[in-house]
């Protein structure tokens, strides 16, 4: 088995990598770009993030989802490289919005730093939740223990089919 070897050279601060059709997919935060990259190290510039692209996420339709962590906007890739707004997360803190993670029925969990990153005082954010159609709440106010069960969640959800009752969707969004 070969040894690790790097796929790419000169990023910035590469932040929230997934694994989608065949491809490695980050964010750069640095140049504020979403890229994605092979297994031999073609990468491709999907989007441009002004406002600081931090976690990404794949509807389960495939639609890309970043957010745009001081524009505190959750914003959705469409065709071509443009960014339309999916949720507007202003409102729900005054502080940056960082990772995500959307389960297998398009809910996704943003977490919010809870502080002016890097200079604040560190403090606990909250974890918002986005559900299809992109109506934004806040769900939780995240510490280490409460973040491990929304993310164990999202997995379990993800491998489980869409078609799962209605009452079972409801109950876990409500």
């Amino acid at each position: 088995m070969p040894g690790p070897r790097a796929l790419l050279n000169g990023l910035a601060f590469g932040e929230s990598p997934r694994w989608h059709d065949g491809r490695l997919w980050f964010s750069d935060v640095g140049s504020r770009e979403v890229i994605a990259v092979d297994l031999d190290g073609n990468s491709e510039v999907i989007a441009r993030v002004p406002g600081m692209p931090m976690g990404l996420g794949f509807l389960p339709d495939g639609n890309l989802l970043v957010v745009s962590a001081r524009d505190e906007l959750l914003m959705r890739a469409e065709p071509g490289g443009q960014l339309a707004t999916y949720a507007d997360l202003t409102g729900l803190s005054g502080h940056p919005w960082s990772d995500m993670v959307i389960d297998g029925r398009g809910n996704a969990y943003v977490g919010n730093i809870g502080f002016d990153f890097p200079a604040g005082e560190f403090a606990p954010g909250i974890l918002a939740l986005v559900t299809p159609g992109g109506a934004a709440r806040q769900n939780l106010r995240h510490s280490p223990n409460v973040i491990r069960r929304a993310l164990a969640q999202a997995s379990r959800q993800r491998s489980e089919p869409a078609s799962s009752g209605a009452k079972q969707a409801s109950d876990r969004t409500s």
